[in-house]
């Protein structure tokens, strides 16, 4: 019975990890013919994952995904602190000095996910959704965790990136990209001027551990008429403040980090 029970756990995992690969989510064969175990195995690990809340399904097309229940317990394991709650109070006040909603967001596997949003005071502001995730290559939060990763780290990242064009802005040269890296290490923020989506900018800077390490980031976007690249520096220099802020907040004692 206890290597029935370790054989399901460990076929649980492998579950979550396949789908945590797959955020397009994928049908019950697709997971079978990947896991290459049985239908019926798998389809009980799945209805009980399902049941208690750790994965989704598709109505219609009957896709499993990763549900955010699970995405919001992974992320209590990125630190010993509580980021989200150790930085609040500081978005709170960088949104109050910009307007525009301020964000904060984290590393998972090869993309950023947002972990909290503190909404914008102007008319119109962006709403995102709690666990959105973020390429590394052309959005401000991903570039600004890239950039400040160790050396063998960035390497792996880098050989990983499909340079995308998402637009004529963006960044589809990994030359290019690592001489932009090596700027934002040198001004302490990141910037997206339209290299996701067009006609919407965005600004980010790295949040600090006590070791140093950048373990998470905090960002702004805007339509690009309310940061015109006129602002960016200015809004930068406060963004990547307020990031060294919150890092001094959970134990960071040193100048902005470089690799």
């Amino acid at each position: 019975m206890e290597n029935r029970n370790v054989s399901m756990i460990t076929k649980s995992m492998e579950l979550l990890e396949l789908l945590s690969e797959h955020p397009q989510g994928l049908t019950l064969q697709e997971i079978v013919g990947l896991l290459d175990y049985p239908k019926s195995s798998i389809y009980k690990i799945a209805t009980n994952l399902l049941e208690i809340g750790y994965i989704g399904r598709e109505p219609g097309n009957f896709r499993y995904f990763l549900s955010r229940k699970l995405l919001l317990l992974g992320l209590k394991a990125v630190s010993s602190y509580d980021i989200i709650e150790m930085s609040e109070e500081y978005m709170k006040r960088l949104r109050d000095n910009v307007g525009e909603s301020v964000m904060i967001g984290t590393l998972v596997d090869s993309e950023v996910v947002l972990l909290k949003q503190v909404q914008g005071n102007l008319d119109f502001v962006f709403i995102l959704q709690q666990g959105m995730r973020f390429n590394l290559h052309s959005t401000a939060p991903g570039k600004v965790l890239l950039a400040f990763m160790s050396g063998k780290k960035q390497k792996e990242k880098l050989s990983e990136i499909r340079f995308e064009a998402l637009n004529e802005y963006t960044i589809t040269d990994k030359e290019q990209l690592e001489k932009e890296l090596n700027k934002i290490i040198q001004d302490g923020y990141a910037i997206d001027l339209n290299e996701t989506v067009e006609g919407v900018h965005c600004i980010a800077a790295p949040i600090f551990d006590e070791k140093g390490n950048a373990i998470a980031c905090i960002w702004t976007s805007g339509p690009a008429g309310r940061l015109p690249k006129e602002i960016v520096k200015n809004i930068g220099l406060q963004i990547r403040d307020t990031g060294l802020e919150i890092s001094r907040n959970i134990g960071y004692n040193r100048k902005l980090k470089t690799r």
